[in-house]
């Protein structure tokens, strides 16, 4: 019996280390744009870039446990209104070509296609898992429509559990 008693702290540290690192995903509004995402912890207030074709451009990121969640929000403000699905799928893999570089990507799995969100039909998404040259991994999940492109990404040495990461990565909202 003095035998299991010792054990029983044994297992409560255990347990708390499995299951103290469980993050809570809380929704946050994305600024004033009616756009939102899912994010395990505060991600502060988005900071506002303009891009060089003069779209607006929505940055945030929050780290929770050695691990990043990041997401960029890309407006387009009408000018994408007569594009159809697979223009848009394109200029989604193009987008997230271009930030392979400013992510210094050096390896990629390849890009999965035709995943779709219940809350906005028109929308379509495109996953990929990344890796740089310092072994950083990434998964990476954009979604777009015809409004707005939204990019997510999960960055760290060893990344979390894949429920987290969908959480993450299917956790964007379109505007309604």
């Amino acid at each position: 019996m003095k035998k299991l008693f010792w054990m029983i702290p044994f297992f409560v540290v255990i347990a708390s280390q499995i299951f103290g690192q469980v993050p809570h995903f809380s929704k946050y509004q994305i600024s004033e744009t009616g756009y939102s995402s899912y994010f395990p912890a505060d991600p502060g207030k988005f900071e506002v870039q303009k891009s060089e074709d003069d779209l607006l451009l929505y940055l945030g990121e929050t780290e929770v446990q050695s691990c990043k969640y990041g997401l960029i929000l890309v407006l387009f403000e009408d000018k994408l209104a007569g594009s159809s699905k697979e223009e848009l799928q394109d200029l989604l893999i193009s987008y997230m070509d271009h930030l392979k570089t400013s992510f210094e990507i050096t390896g990629s799995a390849g890009y999965g296609k035709g995943h779709t969100l219940d809350s906005n039909p028109d929308a379509q998404g495109v996953i990929d898992y990344w890796e740089n040259a310092a072994g950083l991994q990434y998964a990476v999940k954009g979604w777009i429509d015809k409004n707005a492109l939204g990019f997510l990404y999960v960055s760290a040495k060893e990344l979390p559990n894949i429920n987290y990461q969908n959480l993450f990565l299917n956790g964007f909202r379109f505007k309604e």
